[in-house]
């Protein structure tokens, strides 16, 4: 699965959560990573990075913590369907 697109870190008081997008429509925006670069970042806290390892490199977190749940793997998937 591609990981280049667009990363938001949100911080919780008890737990942080990190979201991923390609294509996102908000009411006052909308981003796509077609046009990645005609956006001013951050935009809504929202960035884009051509990587998981780079989103969490800049926000300073561990990677690991965040990969199953925005990337599952194939296992995992299957898992879920049973």
């Amino acid at each position: 699965m591609e990981e280049n697109g667009f990363y938001k870190l949100e911080i919780g008081a008890k737990r942080s959560v990190m979201l991923f997008a390609t294509h996102l429509e908000h009411k006052d925006y909308t981003l796509d990573i077609n046009l990645k670069e005609t956006y001013t970042y951050p935009l809504d806290e929202w960035r884009y990075f051509d990587s998981l390892s780079e989103a969490c490199e800049f926000y300073n977190t561990d990677e690991e913590e965040y990969r199953e749940i925005l990337f599952p793997s194939e296992d995992a998937l299957n898992l879920s369907l049973i």
